[in-house]
């Protein structure tokens, strides 16, 4: 997996994110403090430093292991979620992306496993809750997350095994780096093609143009390091000699980061390091830092990229400035400046969000906007995308401007405020995944020289923050001295340009014909051999027993219930709310969610839902402007949400609920401002505020392209379920292609039609605030519960007092304007959306059943099974792609299958073509069984933040027994059971699935293929719009 971390926007890293309960007995932490002391020596580590923090009830180690002189830090923590992490330094020495490809190779076997591809194995030999590996700028690293002891240390032994001694075969660097074969191995008449996992999965992320501007700003600001995910007009320069040398200089000890974190025995982590670490010779680790340009002067550099067929085709220029604002070592100043820039760039009241979005310049931040702390130079960058060719100058002019205004003018010092008090929240707010989030927040600085005890310094360093705060213009110094002045500065633009894809596709041929040009008749035949001989490895049976594993006896038979309390709320004599409490330690902090039922809302009127949503957290009210409402929010909430949510009946599929959801959290003395601010939102929001509407239609449709290449997969899907079932037509046109589309249009509307769309708007409003179908669930302390009923019952009778007078506004019936669905069951629909990406997404999906029928959990094991044991090898180990599957989602009864990046969406629908007969006609053992229940179980039983306690029976309607029961048909599905469903559901193949692909429509995407192919991009004239919505209106 490749990732480029940024951290800009928000304040991280400082506070990565906070507390997490455990049930374990667990040393105190002066006593964890003193049993590891600076200068003593533990089974071959030398512990160089120990910190204890207290308000995260946390100790920190750090070691040097004697030998190798690798680096561990262990935090000591009692959470049961624990983790682990090796990584390396990897600075690439091109844009070959061999960093990439050796992440991926490693993890096709090893001496001690010696199996194909051991890590995608392990995925269901284990109950871990995370297990990844990733590629940043300049790091490698592996880390995972599990709760259980034995799981940990078998999948610790394999990571390290893989890391320190893969196998590194010609033919796994051939299938995950890049290869030249035929299109058809089989067939020597095919054409000759690039193929290559990595390969492909980077044509993939080529085609998120926010992606690639903020790869090609990279390149550019920071040459010395290039691209270490590979550019694909480069990977196919890379050699297999050129991957094994990489390894051995990098992937040793000596150039290794060790990372634990938890509640397991920091003896036993160091006692499995140094039996491995031991038997590697020391050698000089190549920890070389790399820098950006130096920027003594101004620089401008332009590059092209694709145009957005969804945006505005007048405004595709995305431009942004950059400055750099001193070391990142300076634990204490790059706080300074995390807050600064945040109070520069974040929200509605921010100085530059309202004069460069609000102002229309662009329609939102570009991709690289914020503080960057990832590099050993601290880099503030400022720019927007969606800007016209004429208005470019006046980017840059009135980001200076701006500037120099707000130095001129003072920052508020409430929005520091505001910030601070969100930093405490995070503080206390519990979440399972904190150790991963540690690990992600410490690591890019660690590898940057930026010692992680600094890092830890939460508490001084916010006090010595508060005390500097009271010098006179001390955040204002920082803009003096880093951004005014005529300071240098590095100045990015993408233009669009028409013909770029058709210049990458260009690229691609010529490259492969020149390499062809350079092959002698029998290089080729050796082409072809190859081919055929990674096509019998890939099809080859293993012997899997080297892998270790759990059983299902690891998977406890009984659900861990949380314990839920229920009451209504009489807000007034015929008005009864049904309120569900979660009542448990919440470090003084109260959780706020509700839900208001919008299932007889008018179906003309579901399309805007999204809008209206967002509308809420962005409009502002007659009264109070979003930029005051938004800072009261952040000085007195944890922040306010608001979403709808479609979900299925767990005992009809084909029955439906809409909901509009809000949610909120806040400490327990401010629960009274986070209702009062949520009724605020729910009654007083301005939807006629044109102003404000403008440039946040802008914002969604913004980069609608690049929202749908990174998650296509997800959109075709989503597409192809849209015919099955009622709440996935729902979920298609809330949250699918249908609602980019839509958006897109709407975005393409005068000013005129804008009163329009805002009329829709207010028609919603008011009947949220009409209708009765209101629930509402809270999380908090014991001791905060009796207030919290008194003030949910004021909110109540506030909210209800106020239907009684809406209801009376309402025009029209509703129900004459009803949702309806028919299902396209039995039917085959086969759509394909073109889209400018240079791979393709798949789904295809068939009708199941409702949560509480038996057959849901022989599917949800079918699906498994397919994706590891079939899909998996023929979608992307064969056809190239970076990922293809089968899933079954429980809560909508939905089975589907998926390609992810994919180069032959052809070779893709033929297998799912042939899955189902497959599923059948295979000889499947006890053993495939289990793997595929431990892997479901990783999910069901991951912790749970406490945020998330009660949240599957509130939002889905699945009930702890519901859960049990499924619980346990899952654990007692057979083999009999499997073929039974596989028989029942999935014999139709294509011709009884409902299909959707995503990319650029082959020649044999056609009508007399029954095809249809949708034009994706958003055409038509601001009359045809305005003639759209006006029949709405009628």
């Amino acid at each position: 997996m490749y990732s480029h971390f940024t951290q800009a926007r928000l304040i991280r890293g400082i506070h990565p994110v906070q507390l997490v309960c455990s049930s374990r007995q667990f040393a105190s932490l002066a006593t964890l403090e003193k049993n590891y002391l600076p200068g003593q020596q533990i089974n071959g580590f030398t512990v160089t430093k120990t910190k204890t923090i207290p308000e995260l009830e946390m100790v920190a180690v750090h070691l040097k292991h004697d030998y190798s002189g690798a680096e561990h830090l262990h935090v000591a923590k009692d959470d049961d979620n624990n983790v682990f992490s090796i990584a390396f330094k990897t600075n690439p020495p091109d844009a070959t992306g061999v960093p990439h490809i050796l992440e991926h190779t490693t993890l096709c076997g090893s001496e001690r496993y010696n199996v194909r591809d051991p890590f995608f194995k392990m995925l269901n030999r284990s109950l871990a809750n995370f297990m990844n590996a990733m590629t940043a700028s300049d790091y490698t690293f592996y880390p995972f997350a599990t709760t259980n002891k034995v799981d940990f240390g078998n999948l610790r032994n394999v990571y390290l095994d893989a890391t320190l001694h893969p196998l590194l075969k010609n033919l796994d660097f051939a299938q995950e780096g890049w290869r030249i074969e035929h299109a058809d191995p089989r067939d020597e008449t095919s054409p000759f093609e690039f193929k290559g996992v990595v390969y492909n999965e980077m044509k993939g992320q080529m085609s998120d143009t926010s992606y690639l501007f903020y790869i090609r700003f990279q390149e550019s600001i920071y040459p010395s390091l290039n691209n270490s995910g590979g550019d694909p007009s480069n990977i196919t320069d890379l050699t297999y000699s050129q991957l094994q040398e990489f390894h051995a200089k990098n992937y040793h000890p000596s150039n290794a980061k060790v990372f634990t974190y938890g509640n397991f025995p920091l003896e036993d982590h160091l006692t499995e390091l140094d039996h491995e670490f031991s038997r590697f010779e020391p050698k000089k680790p190549d920890l070389e830092v790399k820098y950006p340009i130096s920027l003594s002067d101004t620089i401008r550099v332009v590059e092209e990229g694709p145009i957005d067929p969804l945006s505005d085709p007048s405004r595709q220029h995305k431009t942004s400035m950059t400055w750099f604002m001193g070391p990142t070592t300076d634990v204490y100043e790059t706080f300074c400046l995390r807050v600064l820039t945040s109070l520069l760039t974040d929200g509605h009241s921010s100085p530059l969000y309202q004069a460069l979005i609000e102002s229309d310049i662009g329609t939102e931040f570009s991709p690289n906007t914020g503080l960057d702390t990832s590099s050993p130079v601290n880099i503030f960058s400022v720019g927007v995308q969606g800007v016209a060719t004429n208005n470019l100058q006046l980017v840059e002019q009135t980001i200076r401007t701006t500037l120099q205004q707000t130095f001129d003018d003072g920052l508020d010092l409430n929005r520091v405020e505001a910030i601070l008090h969100q930093t405490e929240l995070s503080r206390k707010h519990k979440v399972a995944n904190f150790g991963m989030n540690l690990l992600y927040g410490l690591t890019s600085g660690w590898f940057n020289k930026v010692d992680p005890m600094d890092m830890l310094e939460w508490n001084n360093i916010i006090s010595r923050f508060r005390e500097d705060l009271k010098k006179p213009r001390f955040l204002e110094n920082y803009i003096e001295c880093f951004l005014l002045q005529d300071k240098p500065v590095f100045c990015f633009t993408m233009s669009p340009s028409a013909s770029y894809g058709e210049s990458l596709v260009l690229n691609e041929q010529e490259r492969l014909a020149k390499k062809l040009s350079e092959y002698s008749a029998q290089e080729k035949d050796e082409l072809t051999s190859v081919g055929l001989e990674l096509l019998k490895k890939q099809e080859e049976k293993e012997d899997l027993s080297c892998l270790p594993t759990l059983h299902i006896q690891d998977i406890p038979r009984e659900l861990k219930r949380v314990e839920l309390d229920h009451t209504t709320i009489s807000a007034l004599p015929d008005a009864k709310i049904p309120v569900q409490w979660r009542i448990t330690p919440t470090n003084g902090l109260t959780y706020f969610r509700s839900l208001i039922s919008l299932k007889d809302l008018p179906k003309d009127l579901h399309i805007y839902l999204p809008l209206f949503a967002e509308c809420l957290t962005n409009m502002g009210t007659h009264s109070q402007s979003m930029a005051d409402l938004e800072d009261e929010i952040k000085l007195k909430t944890g922040g306010i949400s608001t979403g709808v949510q479609v979900r299925s009946d767990p005992n009809d599929i084909d029955a439906w609920n809409l909901s509009l959801g809000i949610s909120g959290y806040s400490l327990d003395k401010d629960v009274s401002d986070l209702l009062r601010l949520i009724r605020i939102l729910l009654v007083e929001t301005n939807f006629e505020n044109t102003e404000k509407l403008r440039p946040l239609l802008r914002q969604m449709a913004s980069g609608a392209a690049d929202q749908i290449a990174s998650n296509g997969h997800a959109y075709a899907r989503n597409a192809a379920a849209s015919t099955l079932t009622a709440s996935g037509s729902l979920s298609e046109s809330l949250s699918g292609i249908e609602q980019v589309q839509f958006i897109a249009r709407l975005d393409g509307y005068d000013d005129a039609s804008l009163l329009l769309i805002s009329a829709k708007l207010r028609q919603i409003s008011e009947f949220v605030l009409s209708t009765s179908g209101m629930q509402i669930a809270v999380i908090c302390g014991e001791n905060a519960v009796r207030e919290n009923e008194l003030l949910l019952t004021r909110f109540a009778t506030e909210l209800a007092t106020l239907k009684e007078i809406t209801a009376g506004n309402l025009v029209g019936s509703a129900t004459a304007n009803q949702f309806n669905f028919t299902s396209n069951t039995g039917k085959t629909s086969k759509t394909w959306y073109t889209m400018p990406f240079q791979v393709s997404y798949s789904g295809a999906c068939v009708r199941g059943v409702p949560y509480t029928n038996k057959d849901g959990s022989s599917l949800q094991v079918l699906a498994n099974m397919l994706s590891h044991k079939y899909l998996h090898s023929e979608i992307r180990e064969k056809g190239g792609a970076y990922g293809g599957g089968a899933s079954y989602n429980g809560a909508s009864g939905i089975f589907g299958y998926y390609s992810y990046r994919d180069p032959n969406p052809e070779n893709t629908l033929r297998t799912i073509d042939r899955a189902g007969e497959w599923a059948i006609q295979n000889s499947w053992t006890t053993r495939d069984l289990e793997e595929a229940k431990l892997s479901i179980f990783q999910g069901i039983d991951a912790p749970q933040s406490v945020e998330s306690e009660g949240m599957i029976p509130f939002l889905n309607g699945i009930s702890d027994d519901m859960r049990q029961t499924r619980r346990e048909q899952l654990l007692s599905v057979g083999l009999d059971d499997i073929r039974g469903v596989a028989e029942k559901y999935l014999t139709g193949g294509l011709r009884s699935y409902q299909v959707a692909v995503l990319g650029e429509a082959p020649e044999w995407a056609n009508e007399t293929n029954g095809w249809t192919v949708v034009n994706s991009s958003v055409e038509g004239s601001m009359e045809d719009a305005k003639r759209e919505i006006l029949s709405d209106s009628m």
